[in-house]
């Protein structure tokens, strides 16, 4: 059961009282919309407001494995995050219709699904198409601490399938000072067979930048289908699984004193880590509608009566 501190409710209602900058952006665009947009919804274009929050995926939080064969327990997982962002288009992954409400595929997406298997797309192949909405703030978290509430995002109302993933540079928020510049930070331990690696991994903006923008972003994440009509929360799922995934920690020099011993710039290592930050699929979005008030004030409750 995710839970939040007083402080993290605090913020968030903070966060609603102060539009973001994307505010009047979304605005106009519902403006636009007027009676609705291709969705084929009278709703479609409504501006909303909506909770986020960030969490790392249970198989990081635990030991896991990987394709390498190395076992890895994580000590830390400092991230910096910067702003989120939300799209009609389909993900990298996969392309298919658009959803209807509630995140289920009309008859007609049916039928073409059907009749024209989805295509798995390629870099370069990705299409954002409409905005749906931002998360704006920059800050800083500790991914092994649990779920972690942002800034509410702007958004309009409208069917959403896929996200940009922003690295925070330069980090800002609890953790700025920890990272150092950097804008990830991990420790831990690796062991395969009889060796075993106490290591650090970090990574700063120019490692992540993305190759046609520049920017320290990941595009085309994928966003459980879903269709934004109303309240609700948005959760990023953060997986170090999948960054770590193709590190061969071999090279890596064992620990003389217990201490975690860095990954050397330019070596294999590190090059499969910032490799792996870069992955879509290490960054998954999903949204759950409702009011995030309500869900806190019965988080609230439960934690009470235990």
């Amino acid at each position: 059961m995710t839970s939040f501190t007083a402080q993290d409710r605090s913020r968030r209602r903070a966060a609603r009282g102060a539009p973001g900058r994307l505010a009047a952006a979304l605005a106009a665009g519902a403006l636009a919309a007027g009676c609705g947009t291709g969705d084929g919804d009278a709703t479609s274009g409504k501006r909303l407001t909506l909770a986020t929050q960030v969490a790392a995926d249970a198989a990081s939080v635990e030991p896991f494995t990987t394709a390498l064969g190395w076992t890895i327990t994580l000590s830390r997982a400092h991230l910096s995050v910067g702003s989120l962002h939300y799209f009609e288009g389909a993900p990298l992954t996969a392309h298919g219709g658009a959803p209807g409400r509630g995140g289920a595929a009309s008859p007609l997406d049916r039928l073409v699904r059907w009749v024209v298997p989805e295509a798995h797309a390629h870099p370069g192949h990705y299409t954002a198409g409409e905005a749906r909405g931002q998360m704006a703030e920059r800050t800083s978290v500790d991914l092994l601490r649990g779920a972690t509430a942002l800034a509410d995002a702007d958004a309009v109302s409208g069917a959403v399938r896929s996200a940009r993933f922003t690295f925070g540079a330069p980090p800002a928020g609890p953790l700025a000072a920890a990272l150092d510049g950097r804008v990830v930070a991990v420790e831990g331990r690796a062991e395969k067979g009889d060796l075993a690696r106490v290591f650090r991994a970090r990574a700063g903006a120019a490692d992540v930048a993305d190759a046609a923008t520049g920017e320290p972003a990941v595009e085309g994440c994928a966003f459980d289908e879903a269709f934004l009509d109303g309240p609700g929360v948005v959760t990023l799922v953060v997986k170090p699984s999948v960054w770590l995934d193709q590190v061969d920690f071999e090279e890596v020099a064992a620990s003389e004193d217990g201490e975690p011993v860095e990954l050397a710039t330019g070596s294999q290592a590190q090059r499969g880590f910032t490799r792996g930050l870069k992955k879509g699929t290490a960054y998954a979005f999903s949204f759950a509608p409702g009011s995030p008030d309500q869900a806190d004030d019965a988080e609230t409750s439960e934690d009470d009566q235990r």
